[in-house]
């Protein structure tokens, strides 16, 4: 089980990264996705991934290089999905329109920080899953 967690947070550390590096590349398109996902139902998605995440990160700590980090992580998703359930979507949406009223090079920056986040977690787990 620990392995194809491992693996799976590989994989969806590895969507992370493409969607930063999408982000970092065409800032406003990726706020034109986002601003659309939410109008299909993307409120639900983005708790469901946040979940995901959260319980990835809590069954690979164990193994992981950084095990007390991935703890921290795992709270802080679980907090973010319960964070975006009590916004709810309509502030929700007002924020990725706040959001996208921000400068290219900022958005770009965050962005930059996905992909660093996407690389950690796939440097954290890599030796679990690849038999090192």
């Amino acid at each position: 089980m620990i392995l194809f967690s491992a693996w799976a947070l590989t994989l969806l550390s590895k969507l992370i990264v493409v969607l930063s590096l999408w982000g970092a590349v065409s800032p406003s398109g990726l706020v034109d996705v986002v601003r659309w996902a939410m109008r299909r139902g993307g409120m639900a998605v983005a708790v469901g991934v946040r979940l995901v995440l959260a319980a990835l990160l809590w069954a690979t700590a164990a193994l992981s290089h950084t095990p007390t980090l991935f703890l921290v992580l795992a709270a802080l998703m679980l907090a973010a999905a319960l964070g975006l359930v009590l916004m709810g979507s309509e502030r929700i949406t007002r924020l990725i329109d706040r959001v996208a009223s921000w400068p290219p090079m900022v958005l770009r920056l965050q962005c930059a920080l996905g992909v660093a986040f996407g690389v950690f977690l796939i440097w954290s787990v890599s030796p679990v899953w690849m038999g090192a």
